[in-house]
């Protein structure tokens, strides 16, 4: 998939108010902002409440970052977001309908500029046919401040995306299976400078595989993504035309779990990328128009998860990828990215939990471009982030969290390099009711 997502306080009447989004007394691996996980996890971000019953939660998340704007030099700033979450399920027969969404705001202390509310509504039915067969028809639209870290520096813009997207899985506990997935996504940016970065994106990935309980699950994939900027015209010898381009990939993946305590899933890839056009008329500003190709890539890919779990009390997960992904946030075509972290939970007790994580995130900005934002043309970030964390969870009702991260970001050129240490504070109240 190609473009497969925290929050911040100020006072005490912002405390007391705090009812948060469910979570669990674990550390669980951190981005920066509303960077997608390191692993993605389904099509929409809506999780379906199973059976039928409701979930509603509430919470407040406080940030303080020594850098807020992502410059150099920095600028501080805190950031406070309260959100309320609701969930709906309702099965019928064999079928599960759920619907669920959030409401919250963004405020930056001292600077209303940068206020904006977000929203997220989606939903769709979980389906199954036979013993052997599942699947979803989902949607979902969401609009909220982009806080993504690849962007150059933090600005109040405002991003929509609507998703649509179905799966479909047959597999028995051993033997073959197939299935697949298809998925459409379009991001809109509210800034009128941004809108060069605006995609649609149409995925389709079928697949095959084998189960064998003694082995594991084999599995055979592939992918066709096309994906066009409208707010991005190039001309091509035929005419101006919406900049686009098709990523292509085969995938051959492994998943085993090995007793309780370790989880393996691998992945080796081949990836081709193939812009279109691929040529464009380019002028030298000295009344001479030229052909200028754009170069494509192909190359190898990879995914692994891995979870181990040594003991009741300590758990570690690693994660690793090489892919090629559309470029939402950058004056670029695409990107060739990689991506590492690792992650280390321990319980210090039946309600508090510690935990321990770095990541790294490389991105090579292929066909990249000066913008409205983006004064000189990106070539390659090197983002790493270490962080720590402690939860405590007593009960299903409530948590608080508290997380230190620091942050640096390695540009080429150095125009884009910024260091950051953020302290975060999390309230949540879980309120729901499921059969």
């Amino acid at each position: 998939m190609a473009d497969w997502a925290l929050r911040r306080m100020t006072g005490a009447s912002l405390i007391l108010s705090a009812i948060i989004v469910a979570a669990p007394v674990v550390a669980t691996p951190s981005t920066d902002g509303d960077d997608p996980a390191l692993q993605s996890s389904g099509l929409i971000d809506v999780s379906p409440v199973v059976g039928r019953g409701y979930d509603l939660q509430a919470s407040v998340r406080t940030v303080s970052d020594s850098n807020f704007r992502r410059t150099n030099p920095g600028e501080a700033g805190v950031r406070v977001s309260p959100l309320v979450s609701a969930g709906l399920g309702l099965p019928v027969g064999r079928q599960q309908l759920f619907i669920g969404g959030d409401v919250g705001r963004d405020i930056v202390i001292d600077k209303s500029a940068f206020n904006r509310n977000r929203y997220l509504i989606g939903g769709g039915l979980n389906w199954r046919l036979g013993v052997r067969c599942s699947g979803s028809l989902v949607s979902q639209y969401s609009s909220r401040l982009s806080t993504l870290s690849d962007q150059a520096t933090f600005v109040p813009n405002v991003q929509d995306n609507f998703v649509t997207g179905g799966s479909l899985t047959c597999q028995s506990p051993v033997g073959f299976g197939f299935g697949g997935t298809v998925r459409h996504s379009e991001i809109r940016n509210e800034l009128a400078q941004r809108k060069a970065f605006d995609v649609n994106s149409t995925t389709y990935s079928p697949s095959l595989s084998y189960s064998l309980p003694a082995l594991g699950r084999f599995s055979l994939g592939g992918s066709i993504n096309d994906v066009e900027y409208p707010g991005r015209i190039v001309t091509a010898v035929t005419g101006p035309v919406n900049d686009r381009v098709r990523f292509l990939s085969a995938r051959l993946g492994f998943e085993r779990q090995l007793g309780s305590r370790l989880q393996v899933s691998l992945g080796l890839s081949y990836i081709k990328v193939k812009p279109k056009p691929d040529a464009t008329l380019v002028p030298d500003g000295l009344g001479n128009v030229f052909l200028v190709p754009r170069a494509g890539y192909s190359g190898g890919g990879y995914d692994a998860g891995i979870a181990y779990k040594p003991s009741p009390r300590l758990s570690f997960q690693f994660s690793a990828a090489q892919s090629a992904t559309v470029s939402a946030n950058v004056g670029s075509l695409f990107i060739v990215d990689r991506q590492f972290g690792v992650d280390a939970t321990y319980k210090l007790g039946s309600s508090l939990t510690a935990g321990l994580g770095v990541t790294r995130n490389e991105r090579n900005y292929r066909s990249s471009f000066a913008t409205l934002v983006e004064p000189q043309r990106r070539v390659s970030d090197r983002v790493d982030r270490v962080y720590a964390q402690i939860g405590y969870q007593p009960v299903k009702l409530y948590y608080i969290g508290i997380e230190v991260a620091h942050q640096q970001r390695h540009s080429v050129p150095d125009l884009y390099n910024y260091t950051s240490t953020t302290a975060a504070l999390t309230l949540r109240v879980d309120l729901g009711r499921s059969s």
